[in-house]
């Protein structure tokens, strides 16, 4: 091969298959290493998705390095060769995370009854148990569950039965007695049963790789569903308003088909998420944060509405400039004292930056707030939990800034468990 063989003598071959990398942090794997003439065709998209923020790449003469961000999942580049950006939590715990958040229903609903079993998923990459997980409950709708509906549909027979399409009739006039019209009638091509067709169309491109069984029942279900329209006008609003009004036995696949169509990164040529399905957690750990201090209401911490969540500065520069406000992810309130919560997914636990320890001082001063905790999820023992950053008086106040490390890779209840100890732990100020 000529083109391995110009760069065989700086680095070692390596076959031109995916693309694999670990998200920053991860202590897993190095890097990917590859040659800027490997990846010659794919460069430009490459450069958008690490200006996006999906990944880091670094050139060095030749040679490119790619890790993840916070971003995980998979990514179809435009030669068709795949990056897959790996997570330090397991597939499964992201998907018992992904169920807390309710983006569909609890793992309990699927492991014991369609045979999937946790060693099976465990070291599987998310985006695949996904597929998984789909095609079992596509299995489940076709059998079970599968209806009709009543829709508006374009007929051309010779009897009038709907309602004429008179411009579509003047077109082609000479084609009397057949009479263009619309009717209602009752077919399979709904909203729900395209949503569902057409995340169908998209699992070959997550389950490469995948075992026989998975080949087979992909191959049946998309032959019994290819004579479903795609068609849809607005496919981000359809998906939306389908989780609210899904029929009995669809809500499990129009979850699992949300979170392929657009609960990733949206392609920007197509408004779906279908050369690019990512998931941010980043945004499940403040997500996850935020129903934690929910559920722990009980301890008598009471978290602020969301518009108590923004500071805005006193000048009118700064009153006017969104990116200049302070914006806190949780803030708890007991009695008179306040305590602000940051989501921190993308540091590790004890290596703050200087500008996250001066933010937090900003936290503390714009939001009034007693004690302010970078919220980490890298806790691996119950003595990497917590770390005081600073402690001082201001004013007549006992400030308090420190940072808490929670086992995100532990699943949700190792989570609230560990926050709940801490929040029930007495407060120092103002007699609470």
């Amino acid at each position: 091969m000529p083109l391995l063989n110009s760069w065989v003598n700086k680095m070692p071959i390596r076959k031109l298959d995916d693309i694999v990398c670990y998200e920053v942090g991860s202590h897993e794997s190095a890097p990917w290493t590859g040659t800027v003439c490997s990846l010659q065709n794919n460069m430009s998209a490459l450069h958008a998705h690490a200006q996006r923020g999906l990944i880091r790449m670094d050139i060095n003469g030749d040679v490119v390095t790619i890790s993840g961000m916070t971003r995980v999942g998979l990514v179809r580049l435009p030669t068709g060769r795949r990056m897959v950006i790996r997570s330090k939590i397991s597939g499964l715990t992201i998907l018992e995370w992904l169920a807390y958040l309710g983006e569909f229903q609890p793992l309990e609903h699927w492991l014991p009854e369609k045979g999937i079993a946790a060693k099976d998923t465990e070291l599987d990459d998310w985006h695949r148990c996904i597929a998984r997980l789909f095609l079992l409950a596509m299995d489940d709708v076709t059998r079970w569950h599968l209806r009709k509906d009543y829709a508006s549909v374009q007929i051309d027979p010779p009897e009038i039965r709907g309602r004429i399409m008179a411009a579509t009739l003047a077109q082609r006039i000479n084609r009397l007695p057949r009479v263009p019209q619309i009717r209602r009638s009752r077919t399979f091509d709904v909203q729900f049963n395209m949503i569902l067709a057409k995340a169908l169309d998209r699992i070959p491109m997550l389950l490469t790789g995948g075992t026989t069984d998975d080949r087979q029942r992909m191959s049946r279900l998309r032959e019994q569903w290819s004579p479903i329209s795609r068609d849809i006008d607005d496919p981000i609003a359809a998906v939306t308003s389908a989780q609210w009004a899904s029929p009995p036995g669809y809500r499990a696949a129009l979850q699992l088909a949300r979170l392929i169509l657009i609960g990733a990164v949206v392609d920007p040529q197509s408004t779906m998420g279908g050369h690019a399905f990512t998931l941010s957690l980043a945004s499940v750990w403040e997500r996850a944060l935020r129903r934690m201090c929910d559920e722990l209401a009980v301890t008598g911490w009471r978290r602020l509405s969301d518009a108590e969540h923004t500071r805005r500065w006193d000048d009118p520069a700064g009153r006017a400039d969104a990116t200049r406000w302070l914006n806190a992810d949780v803030i708890l309130k007991r009695a008179q004292t306040r305590w602000v919560l940051d989501a921190k997914y993308k540091r590790e636990f004890g290596n703050e930056g200087r500008t996250d320890r001066f933010q937090m001082c900003a936290y503390a001063i714009g939001f009034d707030a007693d004690r302010v905790s970078l919220v980490y999820p890298t806790a691996t023992t119950i003595a990497d939990t917590l770390r005081r950053i600073l402690k001082a008086k201001v004013g007549e106040r006992q400030l308090e800034i420190d940072s808490i490390a929670l086992p995100m890779t532990e699943g949700p209840q190792a989570c609230l468990k560990r926050l709940g100890e801490l929040l029930n732990q007495p407060t120092k100020n103002n007699g609470v």
